[in-house]
């Protein structure tokens, strides 16, 4: 069972990661984030509404693994499904961005992978492919069928038409890695404007990746992010 103090830092990471995805322009009217609370079968996440209305933790749900708000005085959105499976079936993941970041879209329209092109991008640790069925995740037939996309070790989906899912550890690295796929995206289409990009090799994505998966390197990039929302 997790601590009451523990519950509220999570909740306020939610909060504040809401922020960053809005201020980045990572996401808009529409896209999520979630939260696992520790030592029982519950998450937080954001509302059905846009996440730039998000003021603090008193406007989050709380869901359990059922698909169920638990607490909360609104709702959870249409997609708590795509939360709710990729907990059951990944208990190392803690966090998860839904978001609709245009670059990656462009790569979800094409039906193409998203694969490390610079030193950040090898945080997701390999290529980001894409889930080929539009349709939203409202329903755990579905849902299920994304979680077991994503499989056992990746850390993200293209979701063909309709943003990204991406997991993490906690919120905050599933937070950093919604941002460095936006990059990762952008920089891979704009090589192309010129040429053919030179990928990273599968030891420049462990040996880089690794790195930057360290906390130090995580909380310098969400502490940067947090102060430009202020």
């Amino acid at each position: 069972m997790f601590s009451e103090s523990e519950g509220e830092r999570i909740k306020k990471d939610v909060v504040t990661a809401s922020r960053i995805l809005i201020k980045r322009g990572i996401c808009e009217a529409f896209g999520h984030v979630s939260a696992r609370l520790p030592g029982v079968e519950l998450f937080v996440i954001t509302p059905r509404a846009s996440m730039d209305l998000v003021q603090g933790p008193e406007d989050l749900a709380t869901v359990n693994l059922k698909g169920e708000r638990a607490k909360g005085k609104n709702e959870q959105p249409l997609e708590t499904w795509l939360h709710t499976c990729i907990y059951r079936q990944r208990p190392d993941v803690g966090g998860i961005a839904r978001t609709h970041s245009f670059t990656t879209s462009v790569f979800s329209i094409l039906g193409e992978d998203i694969k490390p092109v610079h030193d950040f991008g090898a945080i997701l640790l390999g290529k980001v492919p894409v889930f080929q069925d539009s349709r939203l995740i409202e329903n755990e037939e579905i849902g299920t069928r994304l979680a077991e996309f994503i499989g056992a070790q990746g850390t993200a989906a293209l979701l063909r038409g309709n943003g990204t899912a991406v997991l993490g550890k906690d919120v905050i690295e599933a937070t950093i890695r919604a941002i460095y796929l936006e990059q990762s995206a952008m920089l891979q289409f704009q090589a192309r404007q010129i040429g053919e990009p030179v990928y990273f090799s599968e030891q420049e994505v462990y040996e880089r990746g690794t790195q930057h998966l360290e906390s130090s390197h995580i909380l310098r990039a969400w502490e940067h992010y947090k102060a430009s929302c202020n």
